[in-house]
């Protein structure tokens, strides 16, 4: 069986599950607690920030909003755990980043990807210390992963942001590998699973072409500028599910907050605007809703 049958299988058994559900009897208490993920979930309306600039964390960003549901997505080997246990003190849900299809050369673990003949593609455009890996590749890849989300686990982090899980879509002419949005959709299953096992979320970043199918499995989504290239429609399962999509806009491109945040709002997504991808500090940050 091909990974998008295995995809569409998947969405074809959830759906059939919530159908199910809707006409049978209610299940016990006990079986429902029995069932219940021990990840946290992030549900629209959640106040967040995200962070990504090597600067220390501005635990305050989020403090004058009254909203009970906060999120701040940070990096993961960036931020100590103090800091962490400090921003879940404050009731902040913590999502940590981090690159999965792709090797960085100034990651703690850049020794174990040069070790997978093969594995290493081609330099990413405009960052010259890092290169796009074969995600095919998941028996090498996923033990270097599963890694990763051990150390965000001890660190307390509540989620994970898999950076570049949508590098199919690069084509092969840039990153060396003629990769299909099957195979992207197989390895994010796989570190959701893992993420999962380990009592964190995680959500789709980016690949709009994927999200119909990741709705299924992926806890939230963040996007970058889909009201930009008219892709916003995509995210729509995540919203149907009760699933959060954080989405961005860039004052880079001309954006304002009146050019997307009423389609934000109405879309029930959490929309931000900042400076641009290049320059992800704590501030400016302009909220959508929710403060």
């Amino acid at each position: 069986m091909n990974k998008l049958a295995v995809i569409a299988l998947a969405l074809a058994a959830a759906l059939s599950a919530a159908a199910a559900q809707a006409h049978s009897p209610a299940t016990a208490p006990a079986a429902r607690a029995a069932a219940a993920p021990t990840w946290k979930p992030l549900t629209p309306g959640t106040t967040w920030n995200w962070q990504l600039d090597g600067r220390a964390v501005n635990s305050a960003v989020l403090d004058g909003s009254a909203n009970p549901k906060k999120m701040l997505d940070i990096d993961l080997d960036a931020t100590p755990a103090p800091t962490i246990a400090a921003l879940k003190a404050k009731g902040i849900y913590v999502v940590c980043y981090t690159e999965v299809g792709s090797y960085n050369m100034d990651r703690a673990d850049a020794a174990e990807f040069r070790k997978v003949p093969g594995l290493i593609g081609k330099q990413m455009d405009g960052f010259d210390r890092e290169y796009w890996v074969d995600v095919r590749k998941t028996d090498a890849l996923m033990p270097i992963m599963t890694a990763r989300l051990d150390k965000a686990r001890a660190k307390g982090c509540d989620g994970v942001e898999p950076d570049l899980d949508d590098s199919f879509n690069q084509g092969v002419d840039k990153t060396g590998f003629d990769l299909t949005m099957e195979d992207s959709l197989y390895y994010l299953q796989l570190l959701v699973d893992a993420a999962h096992a380990r009592g964190m979320s995680m959500g789709l970043k980016n690949g709009p072409e994927m999200a119909p199918y990741a709705a299924v499995f992926a806890d939230w989504a963040l996007n970058e500028e889909c009201n930009q290239w008219g892709e916003c429609g995509n995210y729509k399962e995540f919203i149907k599910r009760n699933k959060a999509v954080f989405q961005v806009e860039y004052r880079s491109n001309g954006t304002r907050v009146k050019d997307f945040c009423p389609a934000d709002n109405k879309s029930n997504f959490d929309g931000l605007l900042k400076d641009a991808s290049e320059a992800l500090h704590a501030l400016p940050r302009d909220a959508c809703r929710n403060g």
